[in-house]
């Protein structure tokens, strides 16, 4: 998996470096300028042959020659020393030496040069046989209009080098703290007290507003909101300031502009080419962050919705950019005249189709999509991102800027090359799949025998079935306590996939069946639980699998030196059905377990309701039958018999208290673990954020719930 990673990152690399240097990738330097300045301004101001590309380097010209010796002379002695020698270098090709340059100039020194303006028989569109004047402050100016149009250039660079950093300098950071996590447990638990639980309650662990996080806050019954971490925010913030700042600062205006008449073209021009380029710097790091193989995943030990939430809000503020680029662009064309010409030209064409998609994937993205129907959001979301990275290209093409949408290319095939070798690496096997409690789906199949899963990771399945083969979702992977070399996962059935494999699993004998899946994976990252010398781990409903994974790991590996508490909310004993086999193996391991029902006779004669929500609690509220039968009562005593070394509490919990009250009578560092619905993870995460000071010792927290 790492190794797949880096293949990623250094072919990546590699193309993006070996097509910058063949894309003619540019810092611009002052010794670039005094010629251009001398050659545009003679240009704007009088013509001294009938070419349409005078040259000023012929001795057969002295009057161009001589003027241009005058301009050059004065850029020596105000603005670069080096202007006469960057004029004969540029000169070469006509071979005009310095002796030559000089006559020229002294000529028309004695001569005189003739100003234009006093002139009658000047017509600046007939060619003119005098040396003319141009006084220092237009010479300057050009100089000035040059140097500041060139470095914006390269203020644009430097600025979207500083973006792309800036994400590796967070990353860096997190990934040395994630280090010492597992290399220095002890120096990272030593990290407690007032001073720094204050600062882990106010700014590292909370939700951004009160406690919502992990589940969704619905405004106007149709928009969904999923509220970031309060660490999330302000690192995304201070990315957005640096964005801002640097689109906002450094520009100057110079008057008279030889190449830009008025200062809101100018400006245009220079806010568009900022922009824009600041735009390029983003795009690789942009498609890094939404792919499955991200190797800043490893590094950091981050979650991937952790990098999905960054790539989304990198996605509006590049649309925003490009919206700025086109407006400072279009202001800059309609300044000189070329507005209608460059409209006609496909690359400026591509650019705004390019900008436009940015605009609809942005909308695109919101939740209420991507909660309606995912997979149809997936695709048109792929085949909007193609398109727009396809019409950004040809619009960087033509000048000379395409390498960044090679670099993030490159990233989005290998990511999918990286995919496609996982399946392959896995295979096509034979699983069995099982329909559990009318709710859960059981997925059972061998694995490779290199194919080694660890606690808290997941893996992508696909069913090789007509109506589902081009799907993956992401679950838990747990390793069978019932048979080597298997994984299961268990897969809560809602809408889509799910819904489809419970309608066909409902019609089979034994609601079993034998299915063709790959598997794509391991993911994820492990977590340093086992570093803490107390756990305590909260399941609900299919978040059980991960949180019995690692805890069972740790008391396997550590036996009694960890003090291990398990917790699982269901609604029903009927969820007992779907992991029963584990929860038997729980008696030979040193982990106090306890099992919240909060409606314990639901299920158990009624069939349970599925629907196509995620919202646990409105399927509480739906399935609220009561059934006293007999049968009932005799399934209850006899899950509670066959499972004696389990405490069952038939109540809703309040999470909030018995987080606050473990960490108030943990004697030992304690690593709190959760894996359930949004509101009780949430819950959760409030608990540990009010409750820090209440112990002396190190409190961490990790959730395995990924939602996007």
């Amino acid at each position: 998996m790492v190794a797949s990673k880096l293949v990623v990152f250094v072919v990546s690399a590699l193309l993006l470096g070996l097509t910058e240097a063949e894309n003619n990738f540019k810092i611009y330097h002052a010794d670039e300028f005094p010629v251009q300045a001398c050659t545009g301004l003679l240009g704007k101001t009088a013509k001294f042959d009938e070419s349409k590309k005078p040259t000023y380097c012929s001795a057969k010209n002295q009057p161009a020659l001589g003027t241009m010796a005058e301009c050059i002379e004065r850029l020596a002695k105000t603005r670069n020393k080096n202007s006469r020698r960057l004029f004969l270098k540029s000169c070469k090709k006509q071979n005009l030496t310095e002796e030559k340059y000089l006559d020229a100039f002294a000529n028309a020194t004695e001569f005189g040069f003739v100003n234009v303006t006093q002139d009658k028989s000047f017509n600046k569109t007939k060619p003119y046989y005098k040396p003319i004047y141009l006084s220092p402050k237009k010479i300057d100016a050009a100089y000035d209009a040059v140097a500041t149009r060139w470095y914006n250039y390269n203020y644009a660079h430097w600025f979207g080098i500083s973006l792309m950093c800036y994400w590796i300098g967070v990353v860096l950071f997190a990934g040395v703290v994630n280090l010492l996590s597992f290399i220095c447990p002890n120096f990272i638990k030593s990290l407690k007290g007032r001073a720094v639980n204050t600062f882990r309650s106010w700014i590292t662990l909370p939700a951004l507003f009160n406690k919502t996080h992990a589940h969704h806050k619905t405004f106007f019954k149709h928009v969904h909101v999923m509220f970031p971490t309060r660490l999330e925010s302000f690192i995304m913030f201070g990315w957005f300031v640096m964005a801002l700042v640097m689109s906002c600062t450094n520009y100057h205006h110079v008057k008279p502009n030889y190449i830009w008449p008025q200062e809101w073209n100018e400006m245009g021009r220079k806010i568009g080419d900022r922009t824009g380029i600041m735009v390029l710097w983003c795009m690789p790091v942009l498609v890094l962050f939404a792919g499955r193989n991200n190797f800043l995943q490893w590094i950091s030990g981050w979650p991937q919705a952790r990098f999905l939430y960054f790539h989304k809000w990198v996605s509006a503020n590049v649309f925003l950019l490009s919206i700025v680029h086109s407006v400072g662009m279009t202001f800059n064309g309609r300044g000189i005249g070329k507005y209608g010409s460059r409209m006609a030209k496909p690359y400026v064409r591509w650019g705004v189709v390019s900008m436009v998609i940015f605009g609809i994937m942005c909308v695109q993205a919101l939740a209420a999509f991507r909660r309606n129907n995912y997979e149809l959001f997936l695709l048109a979301h792929i085949i909007l991102a193609a398109f727009s990275i396809a019409g950004l290209w040809i619009h960087t093409s033509d000048q000379g800027l395409a390498m960044w949408m090679y670099g993030a290319v490159s990233v989005w095939v290998f990511d999918r090359a990286v995919r496609i070798a996982r399946l392959f690496v896995f295979g096509l096997r034979k699983a069995q799949v099982e329909l559990i409690a009318n709710e859960t789906l059981k997925v059972t199949v061998k694995r490779p025998a290199h194919w080694i899963p660890f606690p808290g990771c997941h893996a992508f399945i696909y069913f090789m079935r007509p109506t589902c083969f081009w799907q993956s979702h992401p679950f838990t992977v747990v390793d069978s306590v019932e048979q080597d070399c298997t994984i299961t996962f268990y897969l809560k059935v809602k809408g889509g996939m799910t819904h489809g494999l419970y309608q066909y699993l409902s019609k089979q004998p034994g609601q079993k069946a034998h299915i063709n899946v790959s598997v794509e994976g391991p993911y994820g990252n492990p977590m340093p639980i086992n570093r803490y010398e107390s756990g305590l781990f909260i399941a609900g409903g299919n978040g059980i699998p991960g949180i019995y994974y690692e805890a069972t790991s740790i008391a396997k590996k550590m036996g009694s030196k960890r003090n291990i508490k398990l917790i699982w909310v269901i609604r029903h004993y009927r969820s007992l059905e779907w992991f029963y086999p584990e929860l038997q193996k729980l008696e030979s391991l040193p982990i106090e377990t306890t099992i919240y029902v909060t409606q314990p006779h639901v299920g158990l004669v009624e069939p349970i309701v599925t629907n196509n929500t995620d919202d646990e609690v409105g399927q509480e509220e739906e399935q609220e039958k009561k059934s006293d039968s007999e049968e009932s009562s005799e399934y209850i005593a006899k899950s509670k018999k066959d499972l004696t070394h389990i405490e069952f509490i038939e109540t809703r919990p309040d999470l909030y208290a018995i987080v606050g009250e473990e960490i108030s009578a943990t004697a030992t560092p304690l690593a709190i673990a959760s894996c359930a619905h949004g509101n009780m993870v949430d819950d959760i995460r409030k608990s540990v954020c009010d409750h820090l000071n209440n112990s002396t010792h190190r409190i961490e927290l990790f959730e395995q719930v990924q939602t996007w």
